[in-house]
């Protein structure tokens, strides 16, 4: 158990300025902070805009559970800007922007890629550090999920324009007679 906290540990502390810089700089606001649900969270920081940010890192492949602990922190962030601003006035967040979550990991299942891509505000990320974090070159990479169709869809078959009366009626059997 204190190899694995020492060695998330060092991960954590190569991947910080990587982090800080994804793409636009991060101002660290907390590190380390228990979350909703007994999670913790690696970091919260603020975006240039205010935006909060939520950041988890997996010491390993990410799966559907971080995705969903990201959403869970990110509600538990949000709910408490307000009053984190209360103590603390020169905070730098603004409650009225949704936080973003950012993912961490080695690698993430493609089910995982596509399900992120679908929530707004969620970004994935593959961290690829050597067998000793902290000791080697860190290198950090944003991924997009792949298409969720591969292939082409076929068109379906062209359809006579719906008629404009409402009994089905057209233009042509009025003018056959039936009519009067």
């Amino acid at each position: 158990m204190a190899d694995a906290a020492a060695a998330r540990s060092a991960l954590r502390r190569a991947l910080a300025p990587c982090v800080a810089q994804l793409g636009t700089p991060l101002e660290w606001i907390a590190e380390d902070m228990l979350g909703d649900e007994d999670g913790v969270i690696d970091w919260v920081a603020a975006a240039p805009d205010g935006r909060a940010v939520v950041v988890l890192v997996a010491n390993g492949p990410g799966d559907a559970a971080l995705l969903e602990a990201g959403l869970v922190q990110r509600a538990w962030v949000a709910a408490r800007i307000a009053d984190w601003r209360k103590l603390a006035p020169d905070l730098v967040l603004r409650a009225e922007l949704p936080p973003r979550v950012l993912l961490i990991a080695r690698d993430f299942a493609r089910s995982t890629r596509i399900a992120a891509r679908e929530v707004a505000g969620v970004e994935i990320w593959l961290a690829r550090w050597s067998a000793a974090p902290g000791t080697g070159r860190v290198e950090i990479a944003r991924v997009d999920a792949e298409p969720t169709v591969a292939g082409t869809v076929e068109a379906p078959p062209a359809r006579r324009p719906a008629s404009p009366f409402r009994t089905g009626l057209r233009e042509v059997d009025f003018a056959s007679g039936i009519a009067t």
